[in-house]
């Protein structure tokens, strides 16, 4: 996916209005080659949500859900490899 097509996605569109001062960061994980991530339930940010962490940064979020499903969704349309 190139980046214009990557910065045409309903997930870049929502990260760069949600936390736009990661959104540079996101971007380039995003257009790694097999980006792997893991996605797990917690309440870091005061609220319980399944985050989508970058395998290599896990202190990054690439998103969160409020349902592992739509996490795991996410990662389905975006072609990220969870591990």
């Amino acid at each position: 996916m190139t980046q214009k097509d990557l910065e045409r996605t309903a997930w870049a569109k929502e990260f760069r209005r949600d936390a736009p001062v990661s959104y540079a960061t996101a971007l380039r994980y995003a257009q790694e080659e097999r980006l792997e991530v893991f996605v797990e339930k917690t309440d870091e940010s005061g609220e319980l949500q399944w985050v989508i962490r970058v395998l290599h940064d896990p202190a990054f979020w690439m998103d969160a859900k409020p349902t592992k499903k739509a996490a795991i969704e996410i990662c389905r349309q975006m072609g990220w490899k969870i591990v």
